[in-house]
């Protein structure tokens, strides 16, 4: 059985990583149309909705010169794998 980690943007990397670039809370909230409390529930591990996500790792790109493939990852779970997954799509034909 093999063991796989399950990994998460780690949204506290990425909102440091902006903020020691020069930005300011305040600057990223208004940027991303949320409020400054919403980036502090980020930063203590809540996570955004998936288009503000988005929209703020294109800002973390942007910032930082980096890659999508460099973005701050933690694993946020380990699981066996059992058996294959066998993924069937609703629409696919039997």
């Amino acid at each position: 059985m093999p063991l796989v980690n399950i990994y998460k943007t780690d949204w506290f990397k990425v909102l440091c990583d902006i903020s020691r670039a020069g930005f300011s809370l305040q600057t990223i909230a208004y940027e991303l149309d949320v409020a400054t409390s919403t980036l502090i529930g980020w930063k203590q591990g809540a996570s955004p909705r998936h288009h503000t996500g988005e929209a703020l790792i294109d800002i973390w790109m942007n910032v930082t010169g980096r890659d999508r493939k460099e973005l701050p990852r933690v694993v946020c779970k380990r699981a066996f794998i059992h058996k294959p997954l066998c993924i069937v799509s609703p629409h696919s034909e039997k």
